[in-house]
């Protein structure tokens, strides 16, 4: 029996159970998801906080009661850089999801790709098991869904494909932070790198393994010295033969190096460097003789860069400067593909207790050799919290990008919330194809949300106009491109909470009229029903915790393309059930995943069909020297 949204939806009411406090969680300023909790927005000092080295969830505490871990002296704090690359703040809490270092443990997401799914309506197109490629489809974009930016340095597709982004070579294991922007047409996806803000050593194992031969290994290593000086080190490597349905052998190896001189808050330097190399077999396609989904063979990327910023005051409000300059290098061997592209950044910014505003000028030697951003942000009125940012972006052939959007968010009661955002572009969708001429596309999104302790629901209705995407490169030769169309669609977001220990959220998305474009089906939803209980209180806070959370995932009859006639290529619909188990007892933590439980068949991409059944445990561990 195949369950479409409304069939999960009283599925899952069903259940006993409801998600524990949910994976995507905000900061001080942006609250967990939407829809947004009842404090009003104030003044954002989060990254202040963070720029001197304190504990955010005690903002305004008393020097001298910060607390102090392991009790070393109040010295062993060190400033670290400012976060970069993130919008400045006050922003609308509903247009803002955060994972933080607690939701990256704790979500069972082994990839960026695996967490974007996360987002309401996001659909991961992955064709086979771990070791593949994986993008994310989101509102009808294509290739363009997801924008990704690591501590402000932008990562550019390149090599294969020039219009997405592989999110599959994306470790979360060296994150501390993820924050997404949702637009109502994009997913703009800001990464932050792990640091030590003490002077002490932090290492960190990992060790997971599964069915397909499938494991995986992490080590990482932080240290911070009174001088300022910071070193951090990683390394992550996977390997896999692939599921029944998908054979095919896989290996991925990840270097990470992070030197950072930071003397007092007011300034600081830094260098990063992030290496990546594949090494992936083919595999055929089931049924009629047709294409291959290509191998890319041995491929290896690195983007490096160095960064330096400068402020006017040591509590990150205030003038600041920063300076980014890096590059981009990619070898395929398979493809003789050798390709390396250069970037540099300055920004100028300013931060006031209800208002911000950023300036970006980035320069390229690519198809787009200079963008210019300006960003702003404002909370005029306490119920009224203001953001936006304007784009235009320079191609090769002579060809403009301009770009604009605004989000708003008025809450006249602290648990009503009145939301909205506007998206409008005349942009290139695929700059490197010196073709492709400028599409003019609206988009826009207004919802209402109603936050309360036990009871959080939003209800958000949303229009993105007509738009020829382009297709993900990995999938080109399997997955058709698709007509432009404008769709409007409704989403509902909820979370429930009877006990501290339970929570069912989630969301339903489905097409208001009979237009649906690429992998955006009718009633798509995803539903968490998670037990998450913090025992033994007599140890300090963190050091016990166990969740144990099944979802499901669903969708009906849609599309995935057209063929050279014109005609959609259909995307049948699936539900699909997974499990995971996860045991935290002091810096230890055991985990253990069962994919596709319900034995479902089903594909995303063209006659590659889904592994089932399949299972990853393994046991992550840090400590301090």
């Amino acid at each position: 029996m195949r369950l479409g949204g409304p069939g999960l939806l009283l599925l899952a009411l069903a259940l006993a159970g409801v998600a524990g406090k949910g994976v995507a969680q905000l900061d001080a300023q942006n609250p967990p998801q939407r829809p947004p909790p009842a404090p009003t927005p104030g003044p954002d000092t989060s990254r202040a906080r963070q720029a001197a080295g304190q504990d955010t969830a005690r903002a305004g505490a008393p020097k001298d009661t910060v607390p102090v871990p392991d009790s070393l002296s109040p010295d062993s704090f060190r400033p670290q850089l400012p976060p970069l690359g993130s919008p400045p703040g006050p922003l609308p809490r509903s247009g803002r999801i955060v994972f933080d270092r607690d939701a990256l443990w704790f979500s069972g997401a082994l990839t960026l790709g695996e967490l974007l799914q996360r987002i309401p309506g996001a659909m991961l197109v992955r064709a086979g098991w771990f070791g593949r490629a994986e993008v994310i489809h989101y509102a009808g974009q294509g290739a363009t869904s997801v924008s990704v930016v690591l501590d402000g340095f932008a990562l550019d597709p390149i090599g294969r494909d020039s219009t997405g982004f592989d999110l599959s070579q994306i470790n979360l294991g060296l994150l501390r932070r993820v924050e997404v922007e949702v637009l109502p047409s994009q997913l703009r996806v800001y990464l932050f790198t792990d640091g030590q803000a003490v002077r002490r050593a932090r290492t960190e194992t990992s060790f997971a393994t599964g069915d397909a031969s499938t494991s995986s290994y992490l080590i990482r290593y932080l240290n911070r010295w009174k001088n300022g000086t910071e070193l951090a080190l990683g390394v992550h490597y996977l390997a896999t033969n692939g599921a029944v349905t998908s054979p095919g052998r896989s290996s991925e190896l990840g270097l990470w190096a992070k030197g950072s001189w930071v003397p007092a808050p007011r300034f600081g330097v830094a260098y990063q460097v992030l290496s990546v190399a594949v090494d992936r077999d083919s595999f055929g396609l089931e049924g009629p003789s047709g294409p291959v989904v290509p191998p890319i063979g041995k491929a290896h990327r690195t983007d490096l860069f160095f960064r330096g910023f400068v402020a006017s005051r040591a509590d990150g409000m205030g003038l600041r400067f920063d300076g980014l300059a890096g590059s981009t290098s990619y070898r395929d061997t398979s493809a003789a593909l050798d390709r390396d592209a250069l970037q540099g950044a300055a920004i100028a910014s300013y931060r006031a207790g209800h208002w911000s505003s950023e300036l970006t000028a980035r320069l390229r030697d690519t198809p787009t050799p200079v963008e210019i951003e300006l960003r702003g942000a404002a909370s005029p009125l306490a119920p009224l919290t203001l953001s936006g940012y304007l784009i235009s972006r320079a191609h090769l052939a002579g060809r403009q990008s301009r770009e604009g959007a605004l989000e708003a968010e008025f809450r006249p009661w602290p648990a009503l919330t009145f939301h909205g955002a506007l998206r409008a572009r005349d942009a290139v969708a695929a700059p490197e194809i010196l073709a492709d001429k400028a599409q003019r596309v609206t988009d826009l999104a207004a919802g209402v949300s109603v936050a309360t302790r036990p009871i959080e629901l939003d209800l958000t209705f949303t229009r993105h106009g007509a738009y020829a995407p382009p297709v993900y490169g990995a999938f080109g030769a399997v997955v058709p491109a698709y007509p432009a169309l404008g769709v409007q669609t409704a989403t509902v977001t909820f979370a429930l909470r009877p006990t501290a220990y339970l929570t069912l959220s989630g969301w339903y998305r489905h097409p208001l009229d009979r237009s649906t474009s690429a992998y955006e089906p009718p009633h798509h939803s995803r539903i968490y029903a998670t037990f998450r209980s913090r025992l033994l209180p007599i140890l300090r806070r963190g050091a016990f915790d166990f969740i144990a959370e099944g979802s499901l995932e669903g969708w009906s009859r849609g599309a995935l393309g057209a063929d050279a006639a014109g005609t959609p290529v259909v995307l049948n619909g699936a539900t699909v059930l997974d499990w995971r188990l996860e045991l935290r007892l002091l810096g230890a933590a055991l985990f253990w995943t069962f994919r596709n439980a319900d034995v479902e068949r089903y594909y995303v991409v063209p006659r590659v069909f889904m592994p089932r059944v399949l299972q990853r445990y393994g046991v992550r561990w840090e400590f301090t020297n």
